[in-house]
């Protein structure tokens, strides 16, 4: 080979060098910075879970009253911190501690996890609901209208 060739060969096998070089810094800082963009959308996400906690502070999931000794407390996202012979007695759910519950009066059966939340205008606790579980109600009747826009 002529000494021009090969020193053209030796300088083109340079520039490749630093072109592959260049090119390897250059796809580590466009890592280092799709990760950096990845760990600020992870923590936006954790803001954006919390200010939904915040803006729900309790869904009051209902659920039969038959379903209360099996329930799966991790279906939504609870955890039992306290049981007693009755099943669970205190419900960790988002941070927040609910209280089981459970009124013998004139109402229909029922058992619930609530937690107050301060109080009202005039003074009286405010409670908000977990998960209620009461026995199933029966369905009423379609009324003559809706069976009417129905068969249409």
């Amino acid at each position: 080979m002529p000494e021009a060739t090969q020193d053209e060969a030796q300088s083109g096998n340079v520039y490749m060098q630093k072109l592959i070089t260049a090119l390897g810094q250059r796809l580590k800082m466009q890592n280092e910075i799709m990760q950096a963009m990845a760990a600020s959308l992870q923590e936006i996400e954790l803001h954006l879970r919390q200010i939904a906690i915040s803006s729900n502070p309790a869904p009051n999931y209902q659920r039969t009253l038959n379903e209360y000794p099996g329930f799966d407390w991790s279906s939504i996202g609870a955890t039992v911190i306290k049981e007693d012979i009755d099943g669970a007695a205190v419900i960790e759910w988002n941070g927040q501690q609910f209280i089981r519950r459970s009124a013998d009066n004139k109402f229909n059966a029922a058992l619930w996890f609530s937690r107050c939340v301060g109080k009202d205008a005039d003074g009286n606790n405010k409670y908000v609901r977990l998960i209620t579980f009461k026995a199933a109600s029966g369905a009423e009747p379609i009324a003559a209208k809706a069976k009417k826009i129905i068969s249409s």
